[in-house]
């Protein structure tokens, strides 16, 4: 009897969900954003600028995770996903002369991020960022897009990948006249 009960509690255990659950491949992505914008942002109109905290809106079981399909997710060391995309939009305002102001300013900045990505290609790796970029002046929206960057990369650096990812993501959102004359610049 006691050997039967073994075996069960060993069954058990072995097809428990901790033992099939994996943390993903740990990646540490650290960006600041280098390129140029083209855009003055000293000049912002009804500034200064807040960048208010990302939402995470992807079907993720967890939320430090990029999915990689066909294999293991990737998790994200330093800042979870939505973060890491709210972090190089700040980097980018600030590289572009941005004064960037207190959560609650007039003229803020909201995003969902809604889908993240890291995809095997024959050569390396494709990335894709989408994200729902809200700008609300005085409380209405003023401004709302989806906006997307999607990057390939020959090689198999993920670091080096999501980085070019957050580039273009950055590059279509400075690209958005509309974007851009609700903030006053153009």
């Amino acid at each position: 009897m006691y050997k039967q009960l073994a075996m069960v509690i060993f069954a058990v255990l072995c097809s428990s969900p901790a033992q099939h659950s994996s943390a993903g491949e740990p990646v540490e992505v650290t960006y600041e954003y280098q390129g140029k914008t083209g855009v003055n942002l000293g000049r912002i109109v009804g500034g200064p600028l807040s960048v208010n905290a990302f939402t995470d809106q992807r079907n993720e079981p967890q939320t430090e995770e990029i999915q990689r399909p066909g294999k293991d997710p990737i998790t994200l060391t330093e800042l979870a996903p939505h973060a890491l995309v709210q972090s190089a939009i700040v980097s980018a305002f600030e590289h572009s002369g941005a004064s960037l102001g207190e959560p609650g300013s007039p003229l803020a900045l909201d995003g969902k991020l809604i889908e993240m990505k890291v995809q095997d290609t024959e050569t390396g790796l494709e990335v894709l960022i989408r994200c729902e970029l809200t700008l609300r002046n005085q409380g209405r929206n003023a401004w709302q897009s989806v906006v997307f960057g999607r990057a390939v990369l020959d090689g198999q650096d993920v670091a080096s990948a999501i980085a070019l990812g957050l580039d273009k993501l950055i590059t279509e959102l400075f690209r958005d006249d509309y974007f851009l004359m609700e903030l006053g610049v153009l």
